[in-house]
């Protein structure tokens, strides 16, 4: 083509797209066509031409250009022009179950020009980007076949294969066929390695990098040959100690691995014993992998089933501790020998039990103690137990009478400073010991426990907290560290609850005590001194959602900064329930970001989060494929995929589009598809920040500790209903095309067999109204999945709903609203005093539902008299019960709201602090928390409290419907 043909057609290519950009399809249909008479009739214009009336919004059309492009796919010869292609491949990835053709279309190509790189190329990037992981494999294939002299290509198709019998998707059959052939494969490229490491040329398809090595080591793991594993990192030429590996501790992790999985416990031990004697050459054992060696050692023991053993990993053992007495590990290993003794029936109790022993003496000044001896603890009789804790509470006092001594002498020699000792870690031991306490003699007695025994275990915490010397608070709030003695005011806040009603069931739907307020009176007080102490912080985060102070905890939660994959694994014990809990923007924050106070923002930011690490995943995938790093490459994929399937992020997107419903803001329509979709979900929540120093058997501080059932994917149906309803509602309002209709669900397959396992009772009532209005909208938008005969049964429903919620929330009584009942804090009286989280998640989520009900009616009718609409005098009553119960609600939070501005009420809540409700307290923790509270502190957190009680009932009240 001459340069000004070229420019003619780019000029004219312009016009089209242009028009396509305009959204004026109807100009670009006519210029393509225009162009097709004139005798430019080439594939290009046709593709693009059935490309412009796929998009079309007018069905005819739009088969149309289905069609069309479906039959440009089959000619033959095959296309084999790249911008054909390009426009083809476009428009089948927006069809569903055309995936075979799209296959196809690429493959055909590359068959027809197999030295075209470009088209062999775009071929493996469109399905490689696209995770058609068979698709890419035939085209790596395609390209080493066809471009011997590039190796990755080779090492490309291996991968490919791998990825398939690792993808779930993946038919048994295809795992086992391209499971077989990546082991074939790698197998020949291991064996092509010369034996002589002085070699420095290797063939081109034989293993030359470690990535490639640990590759090999990823496809004979999926094929369970451990053996195999082991032989070749012992071998010369791919060996641990080979030029290739040098002796990198990831092949060692591996060795380990496969020595234990291919049960070669002889040369386990052997292996193990070599690396913890630094006999292997070059190996340096770090601290934090060293654990895989011990227990390699401890494995290999006890399935060696020889008497010797034992006694041999014993003495081997006491000699490490005895040249390295710092090592954790090794004391751990320790520990963990007379424990697989016990269980071997080798040794007896009383033997574990000098173990534990041992294990603290050696340990009590580290905070881990606890933690590591915890488990091997619960399976000693009661006997034991309390021979430990007697061990205990002696080693502590022996070291505070020394402690006092030490002190003495400070003051004769007048402190001097060759007499100070400044170790931060001096009072560990005794904050082991009140942990080892909560646990075994609090925690798993709770049922019997006296309120003499909490109180006094409370105040001994505070003592010793207010004992223990901290870092001046004059240094600048940045530069103060988290001090271990923080621990104890996490023992206290934790003991006030757990044992607030002790010996009951967990029910995250009871309405919280008032105990919280003290709880995070205490915590306000750690972080007065420990700013960044994440555990107190997260708690305190928890406490102000129960207490349905939401601003609060949203201002809280951005002290934790929360960071990248935290949106994950930390951000939910914030948003969980929060679109019902806190939906609406708090008063600005000086300084602050807008994400602190407006929880729309937040969610939006964690949902950013994921987008942005969609992009980066693709993008390292590709680049690491480059760079032949397959082990990471699977990872970006592994990532990606739990990332782009995560409940967390399903549940963000509906959270966040409920609460543009509910109060207002930016349109959420760009989470349209998200909220749609209905992938399986991957749940990767944590709740590993907190502290937990329950009894092993029974269930986490965090359990006692949630605002409801933790939601999981039946919780994410209904509200997917609820999503649904109110788009189809905003659609017919706009007189918009309701847009494809899908089959409703049943009631079974909305809650399942256990809903309250995930659903709070409000949850699971609404699930059903709201079901009930989506079928109604359905019939009044002229759908046929609903027939006419099941209107009158569904508007009854809902009509009942009504009903039964008005008399519920019916008006102030003398003991106050019966819709307050389990729902608020009692404080003083007998009055409800506050919004509990469970007030305010109940009246917005009825005031979702009521607005819900007033746009059916509305858009009801709105409709012609021949289509099909609700009865006028139903639709009536509905629109009059609908009003009644939204002014009610507000009439009900208004007077909650009257009930925190009460005289007295700050003093009260105050008292409520140092003495409890009904001034229960004794006298002896009330005189301690005094001594431990700040005054005017006290009277801020109470102050901030109460006001995000009134924004949070401001909140209802703001709510229209």
């Amino acid at each position: 083509m001459s340069a000004s043909n070229e420019a003619v057609f780019h000029r004219r290519n312009k016009q089209i797209q242009d028009a396509i950009d305009g959204q004026n399809l109807k100009q670009a249909l006519q210029l393509c066509e225009k162009r097709i008479k004139k005798g430019e009739d080439t594939r290009f214009l046709r593709a693009w031409k059935a490309h412009i009336l796929f998009r079309h919004t007018d069905e005819t059309h739009h088969q149309r250009g289905i069609v069309e492009t479906l039959d440009l796919c089959d000619l033959d010869p095959p296309t084999t022009d790249l911008d054909t292609l390009d426009i083809l491949y476009q428009t089948l990835r927006k069809l569903d179950g055309y995936e075979g053709t799209m296959r196809t279309l690429w493959e055909k190509a590359a068959k027809a020009k197999p030295q075209d790189f470009e088209i062999q190329m775009r071929w493996f990037t469109y399905a490689f980007d696209g995770g058609d992981w068979k698709s890419a494999q035939k085209a790596a294939m395609s390209l080493q076949n066809n471009f011997p002299k590039s190796r990755k290509y080779y090492f490309w198709a291996i991968f490919l294969c791998y990825l398939i019998t690792v993808d779930p998707a993946s038919s048994e059959a295809d795992r086992k066929l391209f499971g077989t052939l990546a082991y074939r494969m790698i197998s020949k490229a291991a064996e092509s390695v010369p034996s002589d490491p002085k070699e420095l040329l290797s063939p081109p398809r034989a293993v030359q990098t470690a990535e490639e090595l640990l590759l090999l080591i990823k496809i004979f793991e999926k094929q369970d040959r451990y053996a195999e594993i082991v032989k070749i990192l012992d071998s010369e030429n791919l060996g641990i100690k080979s030029r290739i590996v040098q002796n990198d501790w990831s092949f060692v992790r591996s060795k380990i691995i496969g020595l234990e999985n291919a049960q070669l416990w002889d040369d386990g031990a052997a292996f193990a014993k070599s690396l913890l004697s630094g006999s292997e050459d070059s190996i340096a054992l770090k601290e934090s992998d060293d654990w895989a060696v011990w227990n390699l050692l401890l494995s290999a023991t006890q399935n060696a089933g020889k008497k010797e053993a034992w006694q041999e990993t014993q003495t081997f053992v006491e000699e490490f501790i005895q040249s390295q007495p710092k090592s954790r590990n090794a004391q751990l290993a320790s520990l963990d020998l007379a424990y697989r003794k016990f269980q071997s029936g080798v040794e007896s109790t009383a033997d574990l039990l000098s173990a534990c022993e041992t294990y603290f003496n050696r340990n009590r000044k580290k905070l881990y103690c606890f933690a590591d001896l915890k488990k091997y603890l619960v399976v000693l009789d009661k006997d034991s137990l309390n021979k430990f804790l007697d061990h205990v509470s002696q080693n502590v006092k022996d070291d505070t009478a020394a402690k006092d001594v030490s002190n003495t002498r400070r003051s004769l020699y007048n402190d001097s400073d060759d007499l100070k000792v400044n170790d931060p870690f001096k009072d560990v031991a005794q904050i082991n010991a009140l942990k080892f306490e909560y646990c075994f003699k609090l925690s798993s007695n709770d049922s019997s426990v006296t309120k003499e025994q909490v109180e006094d275990f409370v105040r001994r915490c505070l003592e010793e907290y207010q004992r223990i010397e901290r870092p001046d608070r004059s240094e600048a709030p940045s530069t103060i560290e988290s001090q271990p003695g923080d621990d104890l005011c996490l023992l206290t806040a934790t003991s006030l609850i757990r044992f607030d009603e002790q010996g009951k069931e967990v029910d995250a739907n009871k309405a919280p005590s008032p105990v919280l307020i003290r709880a995070g009176a205490i915590l306000d007080r750690l972080l007065v001194d420990s700013p960044h102490n994440y555990e107190a912080l997260l708690l305190l985060v928890r406490i102000y959602i129960l207490l349905g102070a939401g601003s609060l905890a949203l201002k809280t939660f951005s002290k934790l900064s929360v960071k990248q994959m935290q949106y994950e694994t930390v951000a939910h014990n914030l948003y969980t329930r929060l679109s019902t809990i806190h939906p609406q923007s708090a008063p600005p924050i000086e300084g602050a970001e807008y994400k602190d106070f407006n929880p729309q923002s937040a969610l939006v930011q964690a949902l950013n989060f994921y987008r942005n690490a969609d992009i980066t995943t693709v993008r390292s995938r590709t680049s690491g494929l480059d760079y032949g790093s397959y082990v990471n490459v699977q990872g970006s994929i592994d990532l990606q995929d739990r990332l782009g399937r995560s409940i967390c992020r399903k549940m963000w997107a509906l959270d966040v589009r409920r609460m543009q419903r509910l109060v207002g803001g930016d349109p959420m329509s760009r989470y349209d598809e998200l909220a749609r979709s209905t992938s399986p979900l991957v749940d990767q929540r944590t709740f590993d920040a907190f502290m937990n120093c329950e009894a092993p058997d029974l269930p986490t501080f965090e359990e006692r500790m949630r605002p409801g059932p933790l939601p999981n994917e039946h919780w994410v149906k209904s509200t997917m209903v609820a999503d649904k309803l109110f788009i189809l509602l905003k659609n017919m309002a706009l007189q918009k095309p309701a847009g494809p209709e899908t089959d409703l669900p049943t009631l079974e397959e909305l809650l399942g067999s256990r809903p309250e396992l995930e659903m709070t009772p409000t949850e699971i009532e609404l699930s059903k109204v709201h079901l009930a209005l989506l079928k109604i909208t359905y019939f009044v938008n002229g759908s046929k999945l609903v027939p006419a005969a099941d209107l009158d049964p569904l508007l009854n429903q809902v009509e009942e709903w009504l009903t039964t919620t008005s008399k519920s929330i019916s008006s102030e009584t003398d003991k106050g609203p019966s819709a307050f009942t389990g729902t608020t804090l009692t404080v003083h009286s007998d009055k409800p005093s506050a919004p509990s989280w469970l007030y305010l998640h109940r009246s917005f989520s009825v005031l979702e539902t009521l607005r819900a009900i007033s746009l059916l009616t509305s858009v009801s009718a709105k409709k012609t008299s021949k289509a099909a609409k609700i009865p006028k005098e139903c639709a009536d009553r509905l629109s009059a019960a609908t009003r009644q119960a939204h002014e009610t609600l507000r009439s009900n939070t208004r007077v909650l709201k009257s009930r925190i501005s009460e005289p007295g009420a700050l003093g009260t809540l105050i008292d409520l602090v140092t003495n409890g409700v009904a001034a229960e307290t004794g006298d002896a923790l009330r005189t301690q928390l005094e001594n431990t509270l700040d005054t005017a502190e006290l009277e801020l957190y109470v102050g901030s409290l109460m006001e995000s009680w009134e924004e949070g009932l401001d909140g209802v009240l703001s709510v229209s419907v």
